[in-house]
């Protein structure tokens, strides 16, 4: 008797779960985002939100958080109770970039990830208005000059060309803005001398508005294989990145399965494809499960050493 009573108390808690799954969503959805329009993160968000729509059978619409590198969005999600109907879509940075022994609001674990979509192209950029072209004329020009301003757009960039300025003898003026929306217009009218780039440089590069000096990940930028690397110039620094969709760590399970085959198949559409491969040049790169989180660690590892190398030297 205890068997049957347990039998049926599964067979029922089974059908809850499936009424549950087929009934999400029945709203809404937000695709919240840290960042504003003109860069490539929105860019690509404006597209991904429309074919999630078509997807889960319900309107998605974007909210924007921009502020502190996309870290302001991130808290909000993190403190959301609104799971699986408030999706974070960020690269992975905001996630990771947060200073040690300080009580951050959020940390890696507050999150359940859906998965990565794309790996961003960063790289150090220039105006076309540098009386420099590669990353020798670059040094030789900071060299002389005693002080450069750069273009910031968070806290593991600021320590990035800390790193290289403490090494090759200059100073670095620091300009944060908030993404490429903020970097572009500082960088296209030449009021600065070197900047950041998550990927917006994809839009100038071609043109000659904007030049690319070096790649901070561990290949070559996909669009731009004559490019070095910066370990390749010479510096032990990596600073490499995915974008990702997130949820609050509490989510239903069977919400996550839901999100995570409906951006699989938000990968395999055309208007995805096009806007990534071809506007904003990225590579598409799916990554979810354990295989994300351990790219997250790394990269925070990776954060934590540039962080202390600069904090030492």
């Amino acid at each position: 008797m205890k068997w049957l009573k347990y039998s049926i108390l599964m067979l029922l808690m089974c059908s809850a779960l499936s009424l549950n799954a087929a009934d999400y969503p029945n709203r809404p959805v937000t695709l919240l985002i840290g960042f504003e329009r003109g860069g490539t993160a929105y860019t690509q968000a404006e597209v991904l939100a429309e074919v999630l729509a078509d997807n889960l059978g319900q309107p998605v619409s974007l909210q924007r958080k921009s502020g502190l590198g996309g870290g302001i969005a991130a808290a909000m999600l993190a403190s959301s109770k609104s799971e699986g109907y408030i999706v974070l879509f960020t690269p992975s940075f905001p996630i990771t970039d947060y200073p040690p022994n300080v009580q951050a609001s959020y940390s890696i674990d507050d999150f359940r990830y859906i998965g990565a979509v794309s790996e961003d192209q960063h790289a150090l950029v220039t105006s076309r208005f540098a009386p420099f072209n590669t990353w020798a004329e670059f040094l030789q020009y900071a060299r002389q000059q005693g002080e450069i301003s750069y273009v910031s757009q968070n806290m593991t960039d600021r320590h990035l060309i800390q790193t290289i300025a403490e090494k090759e003898g200059f100073e670095v003026r620091i300009i944060p803005v908030s993404g490429g929306a903020g970097m572009a217009p500082l960088v296209l009218s030449g009021d600065v001398d070197l900047a950041f780039s998550g990927g917006t440089h994809s839009r100038y590069s071609d043109t000659g508005e904007m030049r690319v000096l070096a790649a901070t990940g561990q290949r070559r930028l996909e669009h731009y294989p004559d490019i070095p690397t910066l370990e390749e110039l010479g510096y032990p620094l990596i600073m490499q990145s995915v974008r990702l969709l997130a949820v609050p760590k509490d989510t239903p399970e069977y919400q996550v399965e839901v999100l995570i085959q409906a951006t699989r198949r938000a990968l395999e559409d055309p208007r995805f494809i096009q806007v990534t491969q071809e506007v904003i040049r990225q590579p598409i790169r799916f990554i979810d499960g354990e295989e994300l989180n351990q790219f997250l660690y790394q990269q925070r590892q990776r954060q934590l050493q540039l962080l202390e190398h600069t904090h030492t030297e």
